[in-house]
């Protein structure tokens, strides 16, 4: 039996560490919105529907994301998680059967993960499913409090007690919600917080109030959490995701001579058999044949490169080469 599924990712901060006048989440990883990463993680666990929640210059994040399957609710002013979801709610008409509710700042998030939420979410019908981590300096993530095992709150860390603080396993702010509690609880969400803001973690407390399960899943790989905050970390997730990259295409037969010099983009495609010199920068929706050699010191954009193809110290932008061509160095084609 499938789960019906619909995500809310939430995208409407500044971000305000990052200095920049930009939203948070359209800043670029490998050349694309930080918040694609996480359109196609929820994609990719079969979510039918997928809405953001838009506020700081929300006109950016429309325009950095021309073209994606997705839907948008405005949350004027930022009053929390909750109020995000409040937004959604009031604004879409309707609150779907399941509701899979993740942060736009988390472009590493696993879909591996997900769909385990998914299953776990299947299978014990809770009112809320969410993912949670134990990690050895927990710093401001929220705790989770349990008792006798069960969860029975999420304590964000300026609440927290002593005590609290000291607890290892913290919130991911990845939450899956049986739609008919959502919809039944969001609205009695109050603001009693230093922040004074409407927590979306303070429904676990509600359903447990209401003798209602909630689980959690427990996400192995700790660098899948990383959001992102601050210029240091863009350049910490930008480093995770393109050596990802290079793995998988190493993985699948290509030759990259020197993985810490090459810049390949996460839309960017090549075949086995095919060497990969270092000061090549491809980016774009890049497709590269067999066999061929590209570099040292090429850039590459949008192109469509064919099979036995040599390329040198080359500029190529939206151009198409030939099966067996030979691009001569400080050679520019645009196509």
């Amino acid at each position: 039996m499938t789960v019906k599924l619909e995500a809310l990712i939430l995208a409407a901060g500044k971000g305000t560490r990052m200095k920049s006048e930009l939203p948070k989440v359209v800043h670029p990883i490998l050349g694309k919105p930080m918040v694609a990463y996480v359109i196609e993680a929820v994609k990719a666990v079969g979510c039918d529907k997928t809405t953001l929640v838009t506020g700081y210059k929300s006109e950016l994040v429309r325009e950095a994301l021309a073209g994606a399957e997705v839907l948008y609710v405005e949350q004027a002013q930022q009053l929390g998680t909750g109020h995000a979801v409040q937004c959604f709610a009031e604004q879409s008409g309707a609150v779907p059967e399941n509701l899979l509710v993740v942060c736009g700042d988390t472009p590493l998030i696993s879909a591996d993960t997900l769909r385990e939420m998914i299953d776990l979410h299947k299978s014990r019908k809770p009112a809320i499913t969410m993912m949670t981590l134990n990690m050895e300096t927990p710093g401001n993530y929220g705790r989770i409090l349990r008792k006798d095992g069960e969860v029975i709150a999420i304590r964000e860390a300026r609440d927290c007690s002593p005590a609290e603080l000291a607890v290892k396993e913290v919130n991911l702010a990845v939450y899956l919600f049986d739609g008919k509690f959502l919809a039944e609880n969001v609205f009695a969400l109050t603001p009693n917080n230093q922040q004074k803001e409407y927590y979306l973690t303070d429904l676990v407390e509600m359903a447990v109030t209401q003798k209602l399960p909630v689980v959690s899943c427990i996400e192995k790989d700790e660098s899948s959490t990383l959001g992102i905050n601050s210029r240091q970390h863009l350049a910490q997730v930008s480093t995770i995701l393109q050596q990802q990259i290079l793995d998988r295409l190493m993985s699948d037969g290509v030759t990259i001579t020197c993985p810490q010099n090459t810049f390949i983009g996460p839309d960017v495609t090549i075949s086995p058999d095919t060497t990969v010199h270092p000061g090549t920068m491809i980016s774009g929706k890049c497709s590269i044949g067999r066999d061929c050699v590209i570099g040292p010191n090429c850039r590459i954009n949008n192109a469509s490169i064919g099979n036995n193809c040599r390329l040198e110290a080359c500029v190529i932008d939206k151009g198409n080469i030939a099966d067996n061509s030979k691009v001569e160095p400080f050679s520019f084609i645009e196509g």
